[in-house]
């Protein structure tokens, strides 16, 4: 019997939510911030709702995310462990499915590599080795525990989530710059004003999404 993509859809995700979800912060964050293991299904705004209805109606996108979700599977309970071990929300393990299709080996044109898309200067900044002969970007369980890091470090510079996000995404400088004359701006506000780019939008609101069809939004 042959399924159709949003039967498939529904299968996979099922197969790669985790049984038992366990998202305790190792410190508590100041009081201004978001504590760092909020659940990130619980954000909501316009385009991720629409983004939302895409991942499920739309027959293109949903088959093509249960594909990725399906590369990603052997990954992704050790992923998501290792967020958790870290006090981050492990749907922060979902976030390869946008970044490289769960592509261990995957290259960017920029020269970003593996499932995090890291660029060597992260990757170096966060204890890999990145040189000729060794590219610790392309071993899944380093490349994960540095991006895991890199996350942690954003959110406590930004004590929000999308904000971070999209930092990963375009990286800090361009959202200092975008946040310089208003430092309080939400994400969506950056976004809306057209301080931070359409697709960096479109990055941060197509994982909360995806976040949302994945792991359910069920506790917020």
């Amino acid at each position: 019997m042959r399924l159709r993509p949003a039967a498939l859809l529904l299968l996979l995700l099922s197969a790669c939510a985790p049984a038992i979800r366990i998202d305790v912060p190792v410190t508590a964050p100041p009081p201004e911030q978001a504590p760092a293991g909020m659940d990130l299904a619980c954000f909501a705004h316009p385009v991720i709702d629409q983004w939302e209805r895409r991942l499920r109606v739309e027959r293109p996108l949903s088959a093509d995310t249960a594909r990725v979700l399906a590369r990603g599977a052997a990954y992704l309970p050790h992923l998501r462990d290792v967020f958790s071990a870290g006090g981050l929300p492990s749907s922060l393990a979902l976030l390869p499915a946008i970044e490289s299709s769960f592509g261990p080996d995957a290259l960017s044109r920029t020269g970003s590599r593996g499932l995090w898309q890291l660029k060597a200067v992260t990757a170096r900044r966060f204890g890999l080795v990145v040189n000729r002969r060794r590219d610790e970007r392309l071993e899944p369980d380093l490349a994960t525990r540095a991006a895991a890091r890199y996350l942690a470090v954003l959110h406590a510079h930004y004590g929000d989530w999308p904000l971070a996000l999209a930092a990963y995404n375009v990286g800090e400088g361009r959202v200092d710059r975008a946040r310089r004359g208003d430092p309080s701006a939400s994400f969506w506000q950056l976004a809306e004003d057209r301080r931070l780019p359409a697709a960096s939008r479109d990055y941060v609101a197509r994982f909360l999404a995806l976040v949302r069809v994945v792991d359910g939004a069920g506790a917020c």
